[in-house]
């Protein structure tokens, strides 16, 4: 696909992929940027228009890819269930293993809506030139820079391969190629950044919530973090660099998608209904031993969800309501990484640190509110032990994050069909919509 064609039909059609209405995911929201293709390359305004319509694209409605994303993540490790199981597709996602179909909307569309976001940024970032101003240019390529991230980072963590350039019948990358271009375009906007800070005019042309300059750090410690393991086997390198970005990621200032009565939480919307999904009980799905017991001793639990009857536990914190904020990156999530790049390189008792100063801190020390009040670690010195604990953090600090199928096949948890399995599927299939238009698709894998 030329990188110039933003508008959605000739997107869709140009990618091989079809937005029909389906059971679960019935509305498209356009861009909002309905500029011609030559106003698009020649006028820095209308990019900067483009780069608003990114944050609209990945966020608003039950096909964005953050709904997908995040939802989709939970189902995945049997933290989330379907309360009305007329909700065919979320049902289908959280069954997994071969329950999903191949025309489930759910899965076309975080396929399809992650691809035109990423489109939409490619846009911005192959037009970069237009703009004379410095703090203009750099607001461009920050902000592109992220939602390419975001979207492209969904479904590294989501499928085996994935095209990596756009055009009829397009060939398939492996994941790890795609995680390596992620991490190219970030680093080219961190360095810009580095050098010039973004302009006021720009900041008045997005949305509000997001400092770019902190969230591109922590998705290159996020980036980084998965692509030290991608091959199986740890790259001290890469998890050096991701320490190095988690660190440098501020713990004290938000990076949030903000919504209204106007642009509404996709997952809040649904999960305010009690009718579609929410929390399987009060363990949050962990299994096999993580669970803390009793749940309320972790306030975590109680932060994330409540309980309206015997079996129906809603999701509370950033799927409280439709405008409830939902953050890019948690301050916990970096102490995490950390921790973990530690311990993979047995320096265990910098790991413990950092594991630590999610553990003990409290509510009033969490920019989000979100406390752990725990002792110390005191388990074994051991590597085995050290992630074991860091992974059981990570779903309590970060429950519907997205994150979670890719951490649970890095930390080696059991998989489907596996004594004691811990998620419902390793890799989604490819919706019916691409395979139907490219001859190229990969076969599906197994589970």
């Amino acid at each position: 696909m030329k990188t110039h064609h933003i508008k959605r039909i000739a997107a869709a059609f140009l990618f091989g992929i079809t937005l029909l209405p389906a059971t679960s995911c019935n509305k498209e929201y356009l861009n909002p940027s309905e500029a011609s293709v030559p106003v698009v390359i020649s006028s820095p305004d209308a990019l900067m228009t483009l780069c608003a319509g990114l944050q609209r694209r990945y966020t608003i409605g039950r096909q964005s890819p953050l709904y997908c994303y995040a939802v989709g993540g939970g189902y995945s490790v049997y933290s989330l269930y379907t309360i009305n199981i007329g909700n065919t597709s979320e049902k289908e996602v959280e069954s997994g293993k071969g329950a999903i179909t191949l025309n489930n909307s759910f899965i076309t569309q975080m396929w399809g809506q992650s691809l035109l976001t990423r489109t939409e940024a490619e846009t911005v970032l192959a037009n970069l030139n237009v703009a004379t101003v410095p703090g203009d240019r750099a607001g461009l390529q920050a902000y592109a820079s992220i939602f390419y991230a975001l979207s492209m980072g969904a479904l590294v963590q989501y499928y085996v391969e994935i095209p990596l350039v756009n055009g009829p019948n397009a060939t398939f990358s492996p994941r790890a190629a795609a995680l390596k271009k992620v991490i190219e375009v970030l680093e080219s906007a961190d360095a810009e950044l580095n050098t010039n800070a973004i302009s006021a005019k720009f900041l008045t042309k997005v949305p509000a919530g997001i400092d770019a300059k902190n969230t591109i750090k922590a998705l290159l410690a996020r980036f980084y973090n998965i692509q030290s393991m991608i091959t199986g086997t740890y790259n001290a390198a890469d998890g050096a660099k991701a320490i190095a970005f988690a660190q440098a990621a501020s713990k004290t200032v938000k990076s949030e998608f903000r919504f209204s009565t106007a642009t509404t939480n996709p997952i809040g919307e649904l999960a305010a209904t009690v009718n579609v999904f929410g929390a399987i009980d009060s363990t949050l799905g962990l299994r096999n031993g993580l669970a803390p017991v009793p749940a309320a001793s972790d306030p975590r639990v109680g932060y994330y969800i409540s309980q309206k009857d015997a079996t129906t536990y809603p999701l509370k914190a950033f799927a409280l309501n439709t405008t409830a904020s939902y953050p890019v990156y948690l301050p916990g999530e970096m102490h995490l990484i950390i921790a973990e790049n530690y311990a993979r390189q047995s320096q265990f008792p910098n790991a413990i640190v950092a594991l630590n100063a999610v553990r003990t801190k409290k509510a009033a020390d969490d920019i989000y509110g979100i406390g752990a009040d725990q002792p110390p670690y005191a388990g074994a010195v051991t590597q085995a032990a050290i992630l074991t604990e860091i992974y059981k953090q990570r779903r309590l600090e970060m429950f519907v994050s997205g994150q979670e199928l890719e951490d649970s096949r890095r930390f080696g948890r059991p998989g489907p069909n596996q004594p004691g399995e811990e998620r419902n599927r390793n890799f989604y299939p490819y919706p019916l919509s691409e395979r139907d238009n490219n001859p190229n698709t990969p076969a599906d894998p197994l589970i």
